[in-house]
């Protein structure tokens, strides 16, 4: 599993824009693919783990909103 990992993060790597030039003309344009695939599921992960956090936030603040308003009603 740390040999899979390592040779990924390596394949990844090779694919930044500093090794243009420097790799083979025939693994140019699929490292780069492999390197832009990653840092788009990064960044599409971060935006679905944010929107979990809404979710849950947001649930908070409607269970909070409810009970206040219950009790705005009693008051009157």
């Amino acid at each position: 599993m740390l040999r899979t990992l390592l040779a990924a993060s390596l394949v990844y790597i090779y694919g930044h824009p500093w090794f243009d030039g420097m790799r083979p003309a025939t693994l140019e344009r699929p490292l780069q693919f492999f390197h832009a695939e990653v840092n788009e599921a990064a960044w599409n992960g971060e935006q679905v783990l944010t929107g979990f956090d809404d979710v849950r936030l947001r649930g908070y603040v409607k269970a909070y909103m409810t009970r206040v308003d219950g009790q705005l009603k009693q008051v009157r």
